[in-house]
């Protein structure tokens, strides 16, 4: 995954020479006055510093985990003569290695591209190679400061909250910050329309915001000595200093404390005590099943990694539907009001959310906990396989579906009325099911038990993925429900398709249950012959 995010990352910056840049800075440097010109160029750049700044720190963060020794690597190189002095310098330079490879792909044809795009006679600077150097400089420094960061918030956490803590609170920062920085990712392409007012008003109130100081050490660099991005310049680069400076002090700390920290630390989070009835009793309704569904949360309450990952995902889904409202601000502004944001949430983020979170929840259950401990497993497997398997299906909907629709259900009923919001809230749910048996049609696997091969789907095809569900499919299927749900005959009429829709993929997916096998290793994909002889 690593490897394909930076094959991935690598030539995005050609997306820079895209033709409508080159028509814009020429219809600019036609204008009497350079203001236009210099505020497009300034929103740009602040727009290329914001991507970089919000990719940098969410690579930095799926990689959490990595930045700082661990009880792994003591106990991999207990058996050898290394000292922890050594295990903490080599994971330190691993780091560096790692920050200095991720940020040369991601800046590297941008900082060649950009002082040939952005270019006119209104230029504050008109030389290639200082335009060249100051995007490289600002945009690297850039990403380093946010790389580092997270890794000194990291050291913070961990030598100062207990180790159960940190294990439970850790996950939730990086869902949280994960989500954050998805949300900026996608808002930075509105940057590059702002006109000079919002520019100023932007430079004015945004002065603790990142992208803002290294903003003004890209302009600084450029030879523009205005105070306050000469200000910004500075802050820039004390932000960088004080980044490093207090990564390096957490590594220190750390490893005048490495024996608590490694070996002491649990690799697991504490479970919470569960009453005897619970919701799972009351969902499972037969020993088997329920005994399944316990495992399920019991493994993701208290795995660091599949926690971090489903956070992630429901910070990326977060991110992706606050982003739709985002752009359709501009409607909701002239409204006069947040409730047309509220109907845009009613009728598109349900179907938005399950495409996200159905496709996360199976990725997060594909990775193995404990690979070994499955022969509990495969010895028992023939006495409860379709009670397994049910079992699943019932988790998966609880845990994914439910709580979108408990979310935002009252949402339609505010704003739709009862009558509406009934019938939206059902198309929508057997959507949300249909969407279920598909993502999880050829599943023959308990969770947590199988082997796991990552990277088998390009990042390109994921991304095309999503984009194409969430661009074509969720937009189309929403309207074609809100059209449907306004009236009493239509949606007589439309509720059978829906639901034979549903019925049959469901039947389709569980042909077979209680027969097939349950797979405890991932098989690799056939290969498709293509009828070439040697």
């Amino acid at each position: 995954m690593a490897a394909s995010a930076l094959a991935f990352l690598l030539p995005a910056g050609v997306l820079l020479l895209d033709p409508r840049y080159t028509a814009r800075y020429r219809a600019l440097s036609a204008l009497p006055s350079p203001e236009r010109f210099r505020a497009t160029a300034l929103a740009d750049e602040l727009s290329l510093l914001t991507l970089a700044i919000a990719i940098t720190g969410m690579v930095a963060l799926l990689a959490w985990h990595s930045l700082f020794p661990s009880g792994r690597d003591y106990l991999a190189l207990a058996g050898l003569p290394v000292r922890p002095r050594d295990i903490f310098t080599a994971r330190f330079a691993s780091v560096l290695v790692f920050s200095t490879a991720m940020v040369a792909a991601m800046n590297l044809l941008p900082t060649f591209l950009a002082p040939l795009v952005f270019v006119g006679r209104w230029q504050k600077n008109p030389s290639y190679l200082a335009n060249l150097m100051a995007h490289g400089v600002a945009s690297g420094l850039a990403c380093f400061f946010v790389f580092f960061a997270l890794v000194a918030l990291q050291g913070v956490l961990l030598n100062t909250l207990p180790g159960r803590l940190f294990l439970r609170w850790a996950g939730y920062v990086q869902g949280v910050l994960i989500s954050v920085l998805l949300l900026t990712a996608l808002y930075s392409s509105s940057i590059g329309d702002w006109g000079p007012k919002t520019m100023a008003r932007l430079l004015q109130s945004g002065a603790w915001l990142p992208p803002v100081w290294f903003g003004g050490l890209h302009e600084y660099l450029l030879g523009d000595r205005d105070p306050f991005l000469t200000a910004m310049a500075t802050r820039a680069v004390t932000a960088l200093l004080a980044a490093i400076g207090l990564t390096l002090f957490t590594y220190l700390i750390s490893y005048r404390r490495y024996r608590k920290l490694l070996v002491e630390a649990p690799v697991w989070a504490p479970a919470r005590r569960v009453r005897h009835w619970s919701l799972l009793r009351l969902v499972a309704r037969e020993p088997r099943r329920e005994a399944i569904m316990r495992f399920m949360a019991a493994t993701l309450a208290r795995s660091r990694s599949h926690r971090m990952i489903w956070l992630a995902y429901l910070g990326a889904t977060v991110a992706v539907m606050l982003n739709s409202s985002i752009i359709d601000g501009a409607v909701f502004a002239k409204s006069g009001g947040v409730r047309p944001a509220l109907q845009f949430a009613a009728v598109f983020w349900p179907i938005g959310a399950s495409v996200i979170l159905l496709n996360g929840f199976r990725h997060v259950v594909s990775i193995p906990a404990e690979l070994p401990a499955n022969w509990i497993f495969q010895i028992t497997e023939n006495q409860g396989r379709k009670f397994w398997m049910s079992a699943v299906e019932r988790f998966a909907i609880l845990y994914t579906i439910a709580p979108i629709y408990l979310v935002l259900a009252p949402v339609s009923v505010q704003v739709f009325g009862w009558a509406v919001a009934a019938r939206m809230t059902v198309f929508q749910l057997l959507v949300s099911l249909t969407l279920f048996e598909l993502v999880f049609y050829s599943w023959q696997q308990l969770p947590f038990t199988c082997s796991f091969a990552p990277g088998t789907q390009p990042l390109i095809g994921l991304l095309a993925k999503y984009m194409a569900l969430l661009t074509v499919f969720v937009p189309l299927v929403s309207m074609i429900i809100t059209a449907v749900c306004q009236y009493l005959e239509l949606f007589l009429c439309y509720l059978p398709v829906f639901a034979g829709i549903w019925w049959y993929f469901r039947h389709r997916r569980r042909e077979g249950w209680g027969e097939a096998r349950i797979l405890y290793e991932e098989l690799p994909r056939a290969v498709a012959s293509l009828g070439l002889r040697g």
